[in-house]
Parts: structure tokens; C-alpha cells; sequence
């Protein structure tokens, strides 16, 4: 039976706006975005800084470095505009799915979160908690970012990692990430998982799958 649900936070809790922020990065000089951008697992510095591989300060210096190899006139933007730009992409938590985590936790499963993000999103994240009436550090039993951990989905190490700090058993957890290809290898540990479609009402379907696993 399940008795441990991860949630992953982007496109799960945490609505995203892809699109936007192309739209906002373009806007001050930036359309390497376009390849760069990937709600599962992003690249370039974008990768790096969920990744905890660079610093606020060195993110917004390897941006603008790409704006100036590509442009060598352009005006560079500063710090400010260039996370609002990478801010852009959060949209929101509907508290709903804060509830329904709140009364998973309230009838004995162990609830987790494991995220790729970084500090400016984990910043908004943390916002919208707290306007719902939520702290995530009493939330949630154990919070895994990439960020802090130096790993991202996929890698398999990341979900080795998740299972031995939590003692999990893989056959008692459930997985809820809307990447295919997390889910893929969070499966290969064993792990239930639950793939639901960005920006939908999964709370149906995960009472059905918790229930459907004996």
C-alpha cells in the first residue's frame, strides 16, 4: 500500500508559464531561451543555477555574456530585469492542491516534495505557500531541491538519494511529476508514479491511484 507520496513542484503545485517567459527574456535580448528552456530539466545557465552550480550574481553574468556574444551592441540588462525575466514562468499555486496536501499528511501518509528549481523560483514558491496559509518546511516532511542537492531529474542519483535520506520503502511510495521521463526513472527504483498533464486537477486521480495500489 502507499505509504510516502513525493510530489514534484513545477507544473504539479506550482503552475508555470513557459511561454511567458520566452516572451520576457527575448524581450531584454535574450532568445537563446528558445533552446535553453525545459520545464523537466533546463540548460545553459539555467540548468546551472537549478543545479546550484552558480550563484544568483553568475547566473545574471552568463546571460548577459550571451545577450553580448550575440549582440555586441545590445544594452545589457541588469540584475533586476533579467529575474523578473526567469520569474516570469511562475504562475501561481491553486490552494486546492495545497489542501488536498495538507489532508493526505492529516490522514498518516508521509508527503515530500522533490523539485528542480532554484532560488528565484523556490523565492515565489515559498510566497504563494505562505498566502495560502502553508509553511513548506511543516508541509512537508522532507523538501528535496536541486539547488541544494547539485542534482536534477532525471539522474538517477537524485531518486537514490531521496530514498535512502527518507528510509522509503520504493514499493510503499508514490511519485507525482509531470515529466514521462522522471517518472520513467523514478519506476526503475520501483517507485509508483503519477503523470499528470501541466496545470490539471490531479487530485481525483491520485485518491484513485493511492487506492488502486494494495
Amino acid at each position: 500500500m502507499i505509504k510516502n507520496i513525493i510530489f514534484d513542484f513545477g507544473a504539479v503545485i506550482l503552475d508555470l508559464r513557459p511561454d511567458r517567459c520566452i516572451e520576457q527574456f527575448c524581450a531584454i535580448g535574450y532568445p537563446q531561451i528558445r533552446e535553453l528552456l525545459n520545464v523537466a530539466h533546463q540548460q545553459g545557465p539555467l540548468g546551472k543555477i537549478e543545479e546550484g552550480q552558480l550563484t544568483l550574481d553568475a547566473f545574471c553574468d552568463e546571460i548577459r555574456d550571451g545577450i553580448r556574444t550575440a549582440n555586441p551592441n545590445a544594452t545589457l540588462p541588469d540584475n533586476r530585469q533579467i529575474v523578473n525575466a526567469f520569474a516570469s514562468m511562475a504562475d501561481g499555486i491553486p490552494y486546492e492542491r495545497l489542501d488536498c496536501i495538507a489532508q493526505l499528511k492529516r490522514d498518516g501518509l508521509h508527503v515530500a516534495a522533490l523539485s528542480n528549481t532554484n532560488p528565484v523560483h523556490w523565492g515565489y514558491c515559498q510566497r504563494y505557500f505562505i498566502e495560502a496559509g502553508y509553511v513548506p518546511e511543516e508541509l512537508f516532511e522532507h523538501l528535496w531541491l536541486s539547488c541544494d542537492l547539485h542534482l536534477a531529474k532525471p539522474d538517477p542519483r537524485i531518486f537514490r538519494h531521496i530514498l535512502d535520506d527518507s528510509g522509503y520503502a520504493a514499493d510503499e511510495t508514490l511519485f507525482v511529476d509531470d515529466s514521462p521521463r522522471n517518472c520513467e526513472v523514478a519506476g526503475s527504483f520501483g517507485i509508483h508514479t503519477l503523470c499528470p498533464p501541466p496545470r490539471s486537477d490531479w487530485r481525483a486521480d491520485l485518491l484513485s491511484k493511492i487506492n488502486s495500489v494494495s
